[in-house]
């Protein structure tokens, strides 16, 4: 079931947070030039669903994805997603999980990205996290950037994190600041 959770994370960060990590810099593009490797495929107005056992466990868009097949790169614009946890899963406690970024790229096979650009992820439990820039590297999430991160009786800030996919661990670094509200007295 774990694997799912994964499965459907990656699938939805195809377009998200996995599609980074496959060209180290962009191609010098002008309006009187060809980018020197256009993509194989090019839609605008994207959107997709990743199905587990029949059921709809990821759905996601895009303004813009470009898929080139070698390395099977994908960059997208302007994209978001929601993962729909399983029952039992490590994510299940948060609730659908819904992110958005202004860019995306990476290496869909080799399960790279990086999502950068007002990166935001909110949870039905009420988390919410922001940070400009986040990378995933298989089953972990990571960056060293400033990241804020609220929800129900907690409010963080980092200048990192450390995160597995699976939800099974979440951890700010560099100097973590912070407030935990306890419950008020009844």
């Amino acid at each position: 079931m774990g694997s799912q959770t994964v499965s459907a994370v990656l699938g939805v960060l195809a377009l998200g947070l996995l599609n980074g990590c496959g060209n180290s810099g962009s191609p010098t593009v002008s309006a009187f030039s060809v980018p020197l490797d256009p993509p194989d495929l090019s839609l605008q107005g994207v959107a997709f669903a990743r199905l587990s056992e029949g059921q709809v466990v990821a759905r996601g868009t895009a303004d813009r994805v470009d898929y080139r097949r070698a390395g099977g790169r994908v960059q997208a614009s302007h994209g978001g997603g929601m993962v729909y946890p399983l029952p039992g899963s490590g994510l299940a406690q948060f609730g659908t999980v819904r992110f958005v970024a202004k860019e995306i790229e990476g290496e869909v096979p080799n399960r790279r990205g990086v999502a950068s650009g007002g990166v935001r992820v909110d949870t039905t439990r009420g988390d919410v996290a922001v940070t400009e820039r986040v990378q995933c590297d298989g089953d972990l999430l990571h960056n060293n950037v400033p990241v804020a991160v609220r929800g129900p009786g907690y409010q963080v800030d980092g200048n990192g994190l450390s995160a597995r996919t699976d939800g099974s661990a979440i951890q700010l670094t560099q100097g973590v600041r912070g407030q935990l509200q306890m419950e008020a007295r009844r």
